[in-house]
């Protein structure tokens, strides 16, 4: 070889490259080499050259194919072969059972193979002595020519376990030239014939020693002709053999006559070795020739030899799984043609499996074949006994390999990627591509093609309860199946990411170490926030401290980590809470919130009687929390200063003389929006709080305005063009569990507060301004509410509630937006109904371009996007979370406020500075205007009620008093959420 040249790092085109070229005018070219027969080519130098240079990063960069044989599907079908052909041998006299059969792989290459086919056959290994084999009944050789790639796997964490189970050896070998199988582990040679090898050689037969014929029965002069091959290229070339040379050369071809007998003698110049070597080979040239057609083939000259070698290693004894692109039947043969050569970074040709098969029944082997030309060819060849011997695995190979092409699963996963890329549809869904998964035997790359999918679709409505179990299953099989081998590759982060978004922070967990483990030194400091999230979840909060701090040593200024090390140490010592009233909003959806969350303790409750608290506290069911009742229980629970904040849910009527008293005893406080029900009783009760608001954190909470799946809708409905109408329909049973027994709601303004918040989460899509509403209610059926028609509960034949009746109340009507930019008005439409049972929100918003749907749907947003293509797809989940964003917000700026309180307290100076109100009081402002506004059109049946002057000009004055409020935050370092 010539000067060693700079690494050769491929071509970048990767696995589907196009065919060596034909030159036309190679007396302008530079000649590489002129006529050489082409199993003495230089070309198989520079082939040798570049497996030896480029090694690993060939399969890692996807220089050369590799997927279609190193999937978990395949491995899954060769061990289920192999273990047949285990029980074959072992159940034969002449079988030694302390002798393990040879398991060797050909141009292991990068090794994933190898791992997975031991996965596979490790599945078996509690059944051994059920199925009659020894305790250790193989032993896998993984073999390459590159000593790079041996090297690499032989340092691969994923291969060690099964080296110190003895599963495993490895050794550099030459498929072309070697003729011993030196093992590296065993630092011995494989030489014991007492036992069959059992050969794979996937996508590696193609790449040895090929020799090209051309057979004319009847031919003038010879009836064999020889194949014989020159390499141009475009400029001169100072290494001839350099691997480069293979992407840029171009072939010219010529035919030599043969005389076949003379070509076997020893003693003849013209003579062929391979001929001279192995009579087999010119017994598969006569029995072409018996075809008496004429035809032009390759020779896999390589193989053959390759064959020779390890059928003598297993002492005559040869069972091989052929897994390439090839011809399966000699009709491909016939005509006279050149030679095809595939470039895809490296060289290789279309394996003459026709030949193949002959060669074995002329060594008195037989053979079985994928019968299906256009597909991935898998081939079987026995040498060591006859077919009746062998029905185990003959039986096995038909029903996994011939009954079902091997590459169904790229065509399907094909299939599965185009809907995805068009923008989704069954194919797409989360069950469709779980039985994708579950096919492929829970391939790794197979999963990382789909994350996405998974990832966003991984909650309701895309699962139920029970698929959800199984899915935690399928990413245990996913990971496990997983070699690391592509730079950026990282299966454990997406099931942790997966996890965590299921809930599952204890999987989580699993998942996220071992992304963090596997390369210390490159990982993102976001890593480390998840894993402290889920010890945060877990009650591991020190765990979830050194995490940060790991995070914040590569990211001083990682800004998750902050903010996840303060909620840590928050936890640490939690602020006391105590719970007065508990409404709708408290018990279904702040109190959830408060129990899982360890920066919060609750430590009492009040209700106004004292027939009341204790059946409150059941049904929260809140232990070890103190009760009290009455005007002294709420002098006295106040009074307590372990006490920081206070969590309302009472009636608005008796929000006017309870809250001056919580922000004069100093409590932090967390109520719902809107503040009142008109714009001039919010106003008073916020001038109330105007001398605490420097010392007293308050937070009116509307979980509409910190949904983040509002926030992505509205980045997928700019690209629908403009909004030209909306309509949504609420069905919702919120009356009739929204229980005061001190001054119970009317229907009325509970379908009031429906619409508001409908109108909120509109405005937070789509950016208009409401202008006007026009509203009209109808029936007035709610057992809670007291209304008449509640006496209808109490006759004994009555109705069931999950009946749509005319008397149940409904509000309907129309809306007016504007957008603030173009100042053009948008029209709008809304039912909204109360019934048992009934818990729906749909909404519709019409564009230039199409349309979007959102749907609620439990704990998720489903959104839809019908019309024009949207990047991303046009059909999405996104899990509802505003509520967990209020609640972090308040809890941030609580945990801000207290460590301002202890370090003014400590002597450190303290500068209030200009008067602050957090930016949700403002909303709740609005939204009070709003409120009086509905409740006005239907007091009048329906008259619109127009949000102009003065309404709109009041919000404005009490919002321009308070310019330089705090902005409400959004948190995305909570419990179950994941940060980017």
């Amino acid at each position: 070889m010539a000067d060693k040249g700079p690494p050769f790092r491929g071509s970048g085109i990767a696995t589907v490259g196009g065919e060596a070229p034909v030159e036309q005018c190679p007396q302008e070219k530079f000649c590489v080499e002129e006529d050489s027969p082409l199993c003495d080519s230089i070309m198989w130098k520079m082939l040798d050259n570049y497996y030896k240079q480029v090694a690993i990063e060939a399969w890692a960069h996807d220089y050369v194919p590799s997927f279609v044989t190193s999937n978990s599907r395949l491995c899954r079908s060769y061990a289920k072969i192999i273990i047949n052909f285990l029980q074959d041998w072992f159940r034969r006299p002449e079988a030694d059972p302390t002798q393990p059969v040879t398991i060797l792989e050909i141009g292991g290459g990068h090794g994933r193979f190898t791992f997975l086919l031991l996965r596979a056959l490790q599945r078996y290994k509690r059944l051994f002595a059920s199925l009659g084999l020894p305790e250790r009944p193989f032993l896998v050789v993984f073999s390459d020519v590159a000593e790079a790639n041996v090297d690499f796997c032989l340092k691969h964490p994923a291969l060690k376990t099964f080296v110190e189970m003895q599963w495993l050896d490895f050794a550099i070998f030459d498929g072309n030239k070697d003729r011993e199988v030196h093992l590296v582990v065993r630092n011995e040679p494989l030489t014991n014939g007492a036992a069959p090898v059992v050969a794979i050689c996937n996508y590696v037969l193609d790449s040895l020693l090929t020799d090209s014929w051309r057979i004319t029965p009847g031919g003038c002069t010879h009836e064999f002709e020889r194949a014989l091959v020159s390499i141009y290229s475009p400029s001169e070339e100072q290494q001839l053999d350099a691997p480069d040379i293979m992407l840029r050369m171009t072939l010219g071809w010529k035919w030599r006559g043969v005389n076949l007998d003379a070509a076997c003698e020893p003693s003849n110049p013209e003579k062929i070795e391979y001929l001279r070597k192995d009579p087999t080979v010119k017994e598969v040239l006569l029995r072409y020739r018996q075809l008496n057609k004429q035809l032009s083939f390759v020779l896999p000259i390589g193989a053959f030899a390759l064959f020779r070698n390890l059928s003598h290693i297993g002492g005559g004894r040869l069972f091989c799984l052929v897994g390439d692109k090839g011809y399966p039947t000699a009709d491909e043969f016939v005509g006279p043609r050149d030679p095809h050569i595939a470039i895809h970074g490296s060289i290789s040709f279309m394996l003459n499996l026709h030949a193949v098969r002959i060669f074995f029944e002329c060594m008195g082997g037989f053979s079985h074949a994928t019968p299906y030309r256009d597909t991935f060819q898998v081939t079987g060849l026995w040498l060591c006994g006859t077919e009746h011997e062998m029905g185990r695995s003959v039986a096995a190979f038909l029903e996994d390999v011939e009954d079902l092409a091997p590459d169904a699963l790229i065509n399907w996963q094909r299939a599965a990627q185009e809907t995805v890329a068009a923008g989704g549809g069954p194919a797409s869904s989360i069950k469709s591509l779980i039985s994708l998964l579950r096919y492929s035997a829970h391939d790794a790359d197979v999963f990382l093609n789909f994350s996405n999918e998974f990832t966003s679709q991984c909650v309701h409505p895309y699962l139920n309860p029970r698929t959800e179990h199984d899915l935690i299953g399928d990413l245990e099989e996913a990971f496990a199946n997983w070699y690391k081998l592509k730079k950026g590759e990282d299966v454990a982060d997406v099931c942790g990411h997966i996890c965590m978004r299921l809930g599952r922070c204890d999987k989580a967990l699993k998942f996220l170490q071992a992304s963090a483990d596997l390369e210390p030194e490159r990982t993102h400091p976001s890593t480390y926030v998840n894993l402290a999230s889920c010890h945060k979840v877990e009650g591991k909060l020190e765990a979830g401290i050194k995490c940060c701090e790991k995070a914040l040593q590569i990211d001083p200024n990682y800004t998750q980590a902050i903010q996840m090390l303060r909620s840590l140490n928050m936890c640490i010592n939690p602020v006391k809470v105590a719970l007065i009233g508990l409404g709708y909003w408290t018990q279904y959806e702040a109190l959830p919130l408060l129990r899982r969350d360890t920066r919060l303790k609750i430590v009492a409750a009040f209700a106004f009687k004292q027939e009341d608290v204790a059946p409150l506290v059941e049904k929260a069911e809140l232990q070890g929390v103190e009760l009290y009742s009455g005007s002294q229980g709420l002098s006295s629970l106040l009074e307590r200063s372990d006490i920081q904040a206070l969590v309302v849910d009472v009636h608005m009527q008796l929000m006017m003389s309870l809250l001056p008293r919580v922000f004069a005893a100093g409590k932090h406080l967390l109520t719902r929006s809107p503040l009142q029900m008109s714009l001039s009783s919010a106003a008073a009760l916020l001038d109330m709080y105007k001398p605490y608001c420097n010392s007293v954190v308050w937070h009116a909470v509307e979980n509409n305005r910190q949904e983040e799946a509002f926030v992505e809708a509205a980045a997928k409905l700019a690209t629908l063009g403009r909004v030209t109408s909306v309509s949504f329909r609420c069905g919702t049973d919120t009356a009739l569990k929204y229980k005061f027994s001190t001054a119970p709601y009317d229907i009325k303004h509970h379908m009031a507060l429906d619409l508001l918040r409908c109108v909120t989460a509109l405005r937070q899509i789509t950016g208009l301004q409401m202008s006007s509403v026009s509203a009209v209610a109808k029936g007035d059926h709610a057992p809670c509410c007291g209304s008449p028609s509640s006496q209808l509960e109490d006759k004994p034949d009555k109705i069931k509630n999950t009946r749509l009746r005319r008397e149940y109340a409904r509000l309907s009507g129309w809306l007016t937006f504007v957008n603030p930019s173009s100042h053009q008005s948008v029209l709008g439409s809304f039912v909204i109904s109360h019934c048992v049972g009934d818990n729906s929100l749909t909404y519709r918003i019409n564009c230039l371009r199409g349309t979007m749907k959102l749907t609620k749907a439990s704990s998720c947003w489903r959104i839809d996007i019908m019309g024009e293509k949207v990047p991303g797809g046009t059909s999405f989940a996104v899990q509802s979370i505003g509520h967990q964003n209020c609640h972090d917000a308040f809890a941030e700026e609580l945990y801000e406020k207290l460590r301002s309180t202890e370090k003014s307290i400590g002597g450190a100076s303290s500068d209030e500075g200009p008067t602050l109100v957090d930016i949700s009081i403002n909303g709740a402002l609005a939204d009070s205007a709003i409120v009086e506004g509905i409740l006005a059109s239907m007091q009048n049946d329906g008259a619109p009620a127009r949000f102009g002057s003065p309404v709109s000009e009041a919000v404005e004055d009490h919002k321009k008093m308070d310019k330089k409020s705090a902005s409400l935050r959004s948190v995305h370092c909570c419990d179950s959420t994941t940060v980017a």
